[in-house]
């Protein structure tokens, strides 16, 4: 195994009462734990545990496993103080992270700049895109240009899920009032202008949520996750789907209630509006489907041109 290097650990102490609980319990098989086994019987000091982030996730997944399955009401307090001062390193730990990797991309970036290499050699950023209120979920995963406007993720985002850029849209981001989207005629300043605005000033490593709403009379609500960033593969072509599930509602549903309502419809032959919406929607709907080869993008600037004209 390679050596993992000093500054990609995580010292992690645990009380004698902390350790007690974790050895007496097979709930925790990682890394974690393994040291913990290793340290001499009866030792009456605060454990000192060396972690990765990876081990550190994968203690806590196991801690959470054992809660969901905890019946005894002592144990299960106990379990989950221990639970909440570990996920507060956590997010500790990732906001380091997170800081470090944002600086080693603003420096990529800026030497790629300083070389000219900001074209065809230059950065994507990867998004996950899931559609909020459906279960199981219809999600994509995407990649863009570092270098396009919150216009250009928009329709990217339209083309991943399947929807066809008929109605309004608005992008919303964690602890701001910011709304960006296509500015309402009659409420100037409410809404700013989607293509003025890049990307990668509003998501990143250190804003890295934002919720995109389209339509907003059936108001489907999505999280748009910022997952990483990552050089450009010489030849190939972007934006770009990596994956997904399942198919996307069709336009005017309805909103989430309706689209429940379409897919029982759907599935009932003897449902009264089974016939009409059979041939609304062209003969034929599986919500399962979905193939992220399938996806094909359009040109942003053509739709905009569209959509300002219209």
């Amino acid at each position: 195994m390679a050596r993992k290097r000093r500054d990609e650990l995580v010292e992690l102490r645990l009380t004698p009462r902390e350790r007690d609980l974790v050895l007496k319990h097979t709930f925790a098989e990682d890394a974690i734990a393994e040291q913990l086994r290793s340290m001499a019987a009866g030792h009456t000091e605060d454990a000192k545990v060396l972690a990765t982030p990876s081990d550190l996730d994968d203690f806590l997944g196991a801690i959470a496993n054992a809660l969901n399955h905890c019946e005894d009401p002592k144990l299960s307090s106990s379990l989950d103080r221990l639970y909440a001062r570990l996920e507060t390193l956590e997010r500790e730990v990732q906001a380091r992270v997170n800081s470090a990797a944002a600086g080693a991309w603003t420096d990529g970036l800026c030497r790629a700049a300083e070389a000219g290499n900001t074209g065809d050699e230059g950065y994507v950023l990867q998004f996950r895109i899931e559609l909020l209120g459906i279960d199981p979920p219809v999600w994509r995963r995407i990649q863009v240009p570092a270098e396009l406007s919150l216009w250009d993720l928009h329709v990217a985002i339209q083309d991943a899920m399947g929807w066809l850029n008929c109605h309004l849209h608005v992008f919303a981001f964690l602890g701001t009032s910011r709304r960006i989207g296509i500015p309402f005629d009659d409420e100037p300043g409410a809404i700013a202008p989607g293509w003025e605005h890049p990307v990668d000033r509003y998501l990143d490593h250190g804003a890295p949520l934002a919720l995109y709403e389209y339509d907003f009379g059936d108001s489907w609500l999505h999280e748009v996750r910022f997952e990483g960033v990552s050089r450009k593969v010489a030849r190939r072509k972007y934006p770009r789907c990596l994956a997904g599930a399942r198919h996307g509602p069709p336009e005017d549903c309805g909103g989430i209630g309706g689209y429940a309502e379409f897919l029982r419809a759907m599935a009932d032959p003897k449902h009264p509006e089974h016939a009409s919406f059979l041939d609304w929607v062209g003969g034929t709907f599986d919500p399962e489907a979905f193939d992220a080869k399938k996806v094909r993008f359009s040109d942003p600037q053509l739709r905009l041109r569209q959509t300002l004209d219209g």
